[in-house]
């Protein structure tokens, strides 16, 4: 039964990761003007780093998040500021 319980996660993290990626690619085509041949390159990128992330998170990890979330953080990029910002009502345009 745990098998069939992870499959369907992995299942379902996988249609979410497409479903996510897609917007995200959409976006980059729509307000950046990326074509085909660039929107492939960022998909590979966002992929290779899907694997990691998932690494990490099959690891003792620590409860730091992500490097990535780290490493913005360090370049002023709070997301998790911004997360909190938007769903209090502060929406990408205010």
């Amino acid at each position: 039964m745990d098998q069939e319980i992870n499959r369907q996660i992995i299942e379902n993290d996988r249609r979410f990761d497409m479903d996510k990626e897609s917007s995200i690619l959409w976006m980059l085509h729509v307000h950046f003007g990326f074509g085909p041949k660039r929107l492939k390159k960022a998909w590979e990128l966002f992929y290779s780093e899907t694997v990691k992330l998932r690494e990490y998170y099959q690891m003792e990890q620590e409860d730091d998040g992500w490097l990535a979330r780290q490493k913005l953080k360090e370049i002023g990029c709070d997301i998790e500021q911004w997360f909190k910002d938007f769903e209090d009502g502060g929406g990408a345009d205010a």
